[in-house]
């Protein structure tokens, strides 16, 4: 039975991906700039307190991370697929912010297809310093030489705020798809710092546990009936598809984090608890690692 329902899944699966393509493989780099900016920049104490530290600083943070496995909402994209990251993000202490993003698929073609330039502002409460709202723009250039290639979306937007303390913290996220269609996903993390090591202020060795709460929208099956009204034998391959809004994954993710004059080094457990939104199918957990460097100096 659990053999029927993974050949069931992929099949499901593959036939989604050959109808989507475009719009699934946007959606994976737009979620992985997004997750940039809301872990690293906002996320993390050495850089988010760079916004509003004091009048007219100006930074460059520069980025590299590997994936050992690539997932959208928990759903694998590929067997084994591994990704690489860059990123390059200019940060003025004035709460703006501009950057240079992209991602390099292994079985992907072209494994590189994409550049996303985003500009934002991130802003914090005098009075209550312990809330933050953020807003950021995508535009994205697409590199892709295929004449039948017609990307769905051209731009987004994103918006979130941040209530944390110096030890807990909670995320909540809205991101919105533009072009042709609208896509849209929401996201609520909560995450904590556990310092296991301390050399002064910016130097330090964190546990970081996070766990995000993902909404999307999926492509679901609807059953079909016969005149007589009986459910068709395999509803899997005779319905048809309508798109479903709910919460799509539970994400729990460990990274261990070393921060040490201006480099950061970190590595990464996640574990996903993907949900279907059809009935008819079930997605298993699974889990990957990540490594990742980056740098910041003040210009």
């Amino acid at each position: 039975m659990k053999q029927t329902i993974l050949v069931a899944l992929i099949l499901m699966f593959s036939f989604q991906l050959k109808a989507q393509k475009n719009e699934l493989q946007e959606e994976i780099y737009e979620n992985r700039l997004d997750s940039l900016i809301e872990d690293v920049v906002f996320g993390d104490d050495e850089l988010s307190y760079l916004f509003g530290y004091k009048d007219n600083m100006q930074f460059l943070y520069m980025r590299s991370s590997y994936d050992s496995r690539t997932f959208y909402a928990g759903r694998e994209i590929g067997e084994s697929l591994y990704n690489m990251t860059g990123q390059l993000y200019y940060l003025n202490s004035n709460g703006i912010f501009a950057g240079l993003a992209g991602a390099w698929y292994d079985q992907i073609d072209p494994a590189y297809q994409m550049t996303v330039i985003s500009l934002g502002y991130s802003k914090g409460m005098k009075k209550a310093k312990f809330f933050r709202y953020r807003a950021s723009f995508d535009y994205y250039l697409y590199h892709n030489s295929d004449p039948d290639f017609d990307p769905t979306y051209s731009s987004g937007l994103n918006l979130g705020t941040t209530f944390k303390t110096k030890t807990i913290g909670t995320r909540l996220n809205a991101s919105f798809l533009l072009g042709d269609d609208i896509g849209s996903h929401l996201s609520a993390d909560v995450y904590a710092y556990l310092t296991l090591l301390k050399l002064n202020r910016f130097n330090k060795l964190r546990l970081e546990p996070e766990l995000t709460f993902y909404f999307g929208s999926e492509s679901v099956a609807m059953a079909e009936y016969d005149n007589l009204g009986n459910l068709f034998a395999d509803p899997l391959l005779s319905a048809s598809y309508t798109d479903k809004f709910g919460m799509m994954n539970t994400q729990l993710e460990i990274p261990l984090s070393l921060t040490y004059k201006g480099f950061d080094f970190e590595v990464s457990w996640t574990h996903n608890f993907p949900r279907s939104l059809d009935p008819n199918l079930l997605y298993p957990e699974n889990s990957f690692v990540s490594f990742s460097v980056g740098y910041i100096f003040n210009l």
